[in-house]
C-alpha cells in the first residue's frame, strides 16, 4: 500500500509540473472541488498522456491520477467512472485502502454529475448513437451520466431515414431528455428523386425503328440483373449485421461499468457501428433490387413496342419503361 501510495504522489506530480502554474492535483480522499475551471491545451495534453499510459499500465494509480485530471477539465461524468474503474482495478489488485478511497472520491462528484435521458418509440427497432458512440438498448429510457458540453444524438434503422439533433448539456446536476421520433421510410427519398427530371439515354434500338422492335426480354434481362444486385446487398446486410451484434456483445463485455469502456471496448464499439452502417446501406439497396427487378420482370410484355430508357441525373440513376 505505500508503494501505491508514493506512486499516485509521483503521478501526481507529473500531472501538476505539465498543467498550467495555477492548477493542481486533488490529493486521493480530499473533497471535490465545487468547479474545476478548463485549464487549457496542457492539461487536455496531460490527460491524453495518460489514456495512452493506461491503455500499456492500467494501475490504479494511473486510473486516479486520470480521473482527477478529467474532473480539472470539467469532466465530470468520466472522472466519475475512472474513480470507479480504479476502485475496482485496487480492490482486485489486494488495495483495499487505495479502492475505498478512489469509491469515497466517486461519490463526492456525483451531485456534480449531468445525465442525458433517451427515449424511443415501442415497437421501433433504431440504433441510437451519442458522439458515434452505440447505446445499449437497456440503457435506453434510463439517465446515463455524460460530460458537459455538447453532444449529437443520433437513430438509424434499416430502410429508414437517419436522425440526429444536438444539446448542450449543463453542468452542475443538470439532465435534459431527449425523444427519438418514429423514423419514415427511407423510400420516400427514392420516390422524391423519381418525380425530378432527367436526361433520358435509349438502350438498344431508337422510337423510330418499328421494323426490329424488341420484345419483353430485354426488360426480363434488366430485371434479372437487378434482382441479383438485390440478393447481394441483402446477404451483405446480414453479415455485417451478424458482425455488428457481436461485436457490439463483445464491447459490452469489456464496460465495467456501462457505458464507460476501456480502450478495446471503444474499439469493439466503433467496429459494431462500422458493421452496422454497412448493413443497413446494403440493406436498403437490397431491397431496392428486389423489387425493381420484380417490377420489371413482371410487366415485361412480349409485344413491347417501347423501348427502356435509362435516366441520368444529378447524383441519381432511374429507370424507366412502359408498365
Amino acid at each position: 500500500m505505500a508503494r501505491a501510495l508514493a506512486r499516485l504522489v509521483l503521478v501526481g506530480l507529473a500531472v501538476t509540473t505539465t498543467a498550467r502554474a495555477n492548477d493542481s492535483v486533488l490529493p486521493i480522499g480530499s473533497a471535490a472541488p465545487a468547479a474545476a475551471p478548463m485549464s487549457g491545451s496542457q492539461q487536455v495534453e496531460t490527460c491524453r498522456d495518460l489514456e495512452r499510459r493506461i491503455v500499456h499500465e492500467p494501475e490504479p494509480v494511473l486510473r486516479i491520477a486520470l480521473a482527477e485530471c478529467y474532473a480539472q477539465l470539467g469532466r465530470t461524468a468520466s472522472a466519475w467512472a475512472q474513480f470507479r474503474e480504479a476502485a475496482v482495478a485496487a480492490g482486485e489488485a489486494g488495495q483495499p485502502e487505495l479502492a475505498a478511497q478512489a469509491r469515497a472520491r466517486a461519490k463526492a462528484l456525483e451531485p456534480e454529475l449531468s445525465y442525458l435521458t433517451v427515449n424511443t418509440w415501442k415497437g421501433q427497432q433504431v440504433l441510437v448513437t451519442s458522439d458515434d458512440s452505440p447505446l445499449d438498448e437497456a440503457v435506453l429510457g434510463s439517465a446515463i451520466p455524460l460530460d458537459p458540453g455538447r453532444h449529437v444524438i443520433a437513430a438509424s434503422a434499416p430502410g429508414k431515414r437517419a436522425w440526429s439533433t444536438a444539446i448542450e448539456l449543463g453542468a452542475h446536476a443538470d439532465h435534459i431528455t431527449v425523444s427519438v421520433p418514429v423514423l419514415p421510410d427511407d423510400f420516400d427519398l427514392v420516390h422524391d428523386e423519381l418525380q425530378a427530371p432527367a436526361v433520358a439515354t435509349r438502350i438498344g434500338t431508337t422510337a423510330t425503328d418499328t421494323t426490329e422492335a424488341p420484345d419483353g426480354s430485354v426488360q426480363r434481362t434488366l430485371g434479372l440483373v437487378a434482382g441479383a444486385i438485390g440478393i447481394a446487398g441483402v446477404a451483405t446486410g446480414t453479415v455485417f449485421g451478424v458482425k455488428a451484434a457481436s461485436d457490439w456483445a463483445d464491447a459490452k463485455a469489456q464496460c465495467n461499468p456501462y457505458p464507460y469502456c476501456g480502450s478495446e471496448g471503444a474499439r469493439l464499439a466503433e467496429d459494431a457501428q462500422t458493421s452496422a452502417l454497412i448493413s443497413n446501406i446494403s440493406f436498403v439497396a437490397g431491397i431496392a433490387g428486389l423489387t425493381g427487378g420484380a417490377l420489371l420482370w413482371f410487366t415485361a410484355h412480349d409485344d413491347e413496342q417501347k423501348v427502356p430508357e435509362l435516366g441520368v441525373g444529378v447524383g441519381r440513376v432511374m429507370l424507366r419503361g412502359r408498365l
